[in-house]
């Protein structure tokens, strides 16, 4: 059985694009963006290693709220020319994000390891940023948050 990553994958798009998505036949779908996600995919290839599943979560514009939510499937940067990028990731079947957590500030930023390592040595205080519309853009790496942890279906290959 998979596991979650620690960590998930935070993104913005509009509700045209998501709307698209849950109409299509096919359960499973795709994000592009021209930044390369090159951080995303080496976490990407490290959750695969040890058997974990990803999270990808949508904010939609302009509201900057959190949509819906899918597991990772591939993450594939292609380079043009040298200097132009498009990343691609494709992704299973959409999940809606509850609406209490539709906020952006639901979701936290991945702190380091060294400050992980430390709040678990040392007797201090534990410290996380909260996601702002400043932070997601082209995407942000967020803990994982509660609400994929406690979804009834671990199936990914819907």
């Amino acid at each position: 059985m998979a596991q979650f990553a620690q960590y998930c994958f935070v993104t913005v798009t509009d509700q045209k694009a998501l709307d698209a998505i849950h109409e299509s036949e096919s359960s499973k779908g795709s994000f592009r963006d021209r930044h390369p996600w090159l951080v995303a995919r080496e976490l990407l290839e490290l959750a695969n290693t040890n058997e974990a599943i990803v999270p990808l979560i949508f904010v939609v514009e302009p509201e900057f709220k959190l949509s819906d939510w899918a597991f990772v499937r591939d993450i594939d940067v292609a380079t043009y020319s040298g200097q132009a990028y498009e990343t691609r990731c494709s992704f299973e079947r959409l999940r809606p994000v509850n609406p209490i957590f539709e906020e952006l500030d639901s979701l936290v930023l991945l702190p380091s390891r060294e400050q992980i390592h430390r709040e678990a040595l040392e007797p201090i205080r534990k410290y996380r940023q909260h996601l702002d519309e400043l932070h997601v853009f082209p995407y942000a790496i967020c803990e994982t948050p509660a609400f994929v942890y406690t979804t009834s279906e671990l199936d990914t290959s819907n």
